[in-house]
């Protein structure tokens, strides 16, 4: 479908999960029984569904979606905060568990990350919050979903997104394995080397560089074996690839950046990439417009205040945005 995708609004929905995110800098990660001090910290709140949630809505993309709650005061604070914030109040606010979702991370000096999390209200999500919402899931051009959500409330959205004719992208992350049923009714994979190491059981050495992932695709005959899918991938400083249902491939090189806090890089790559495809720009565009982002995200602490606007993800493509690695 995505070789094919042509927009008829720029809307999207999406199933969001909200995370509670405390982040500790350290020197370096601590080994098996280790008690070390972090150099820094701060909180945020955040979550892969949410990020891509405020991610689109902050490049003027009208978005719809959920975002499960948790039902103590304190939870429903966080909650009602952040949906505040941004100004995103019409967003779906199903309480499903006692408290909301949280994590833990510890990221070293080279700005790499290790993360630790609980799902919370997030892991209550089911077909009966989604269903309310079919007439929401049918306006949009693209449901977009991350597996810090059950199966069954990403099976429920698909299923009506798809009876619609709706393009439907999965990011499978935190990584499990994907059902038959959910791979059936998912057209879009955004995923990155970990998670594709894990579902397509692949080696270090196929992601050295794009030539070489997309080398791997083809080998293990991607296509013949989804067929009807196109997958996404993310490779850190390296850039991106896209290998489409119909067999086209896009690459685009990383841009050069310093690496500050890499928290959330995935999720800015993916809110502008479907911004760029929902405002009708060709794969290649839009790889180049999440490249981007990821690379304005990753060059400093946090990641909400510092998803990029449109004007800013522009004046950066138009500028210092011309350096990419090689």
């Amino acid at each position: 479908m995505l070789a094919s995708f042509t927009p008829t609004t720029s809307h999207a929905y999406i199933l969001a999960s909200l995370m509670i995110a405390h982040i500790y800098f350290v020197r370096r990660f601590p080994a098996p029984g280790e008690s070390c001090q972090a150099d820094g910290f701060y909180c945020e709140t955040g979550g892969k569904g949410l990020n891509v949630l405020i991610g689109l809505h902050k490049l003027g993309i009208p978005v719809d979606g959920i975002l499960p709650c948790g039902r103590t005061p304190s939870s429903r604070q966080q909650h009602l905060e952040v949906l505040s914030q941004w100004a995103l109040d019409h967003i779906a606010a199903p309480i499903t568990a006692e408290y909301n979702g949280h994590g833990v991370a510890l990221i070293d000096e080279q700005g790499q990350n290790q993360i630790i999390v609980h799902p919370g209200a997030n892991a209550l999500l089911g077909e009966n919050h989604v269903q309310p919402h079919a007439t929401s899931i049918q306006r949009a051009n693209l449901v977009y979903a991350p597996f810090e959500l059950p199966d069954s409330a990403i099976l429920a959205a698909f299923k009506i997104a798809h009876s619609a004719g709706r393009m439907t992208v999965l990011n499978p992350s935190p990584y499990r394995d994907i059902s038959p049923e959910l791979l059936a009714l998912t057209d879009v994979f955004i995923l990155n080397q970990t998670e594709a190491q894990a579902w397509l059981n692949g080696m270090p050495e196929h992601f050295a560089s794009c030539e070489a992932a997309l080398t791997w695709l083809r080998a293990i005959r991607f296509n013949q074996r989804f067929a009807g899918k196109s997958i996404i991938l993310t490779l850190g400083c390296k850039g991106a690839i896209a290998l489409l249902e119909n067999g086209n491939t896009y690459t685009h090189a990383g841009f050069v950046t310093p690496t500050v806090d890499t928290i959330g890089a995935g999720d800015a790559f993916a809110s502008a990439l479907l911004a760029s495809l929902l405002r009708g720009d060709c794969v290649n565009t839009a790889l180049r417009h999440g490249c981007a982002s990821a690379s304005l995200t990753i060059r400093q602490r946090g990641l909400l205040p510092h998803l990029p606007s449109e004007k800013v993800l522009h004046d950066f493509l138009n500028g210092e945005g011309s350096t990419i690695n090689s």
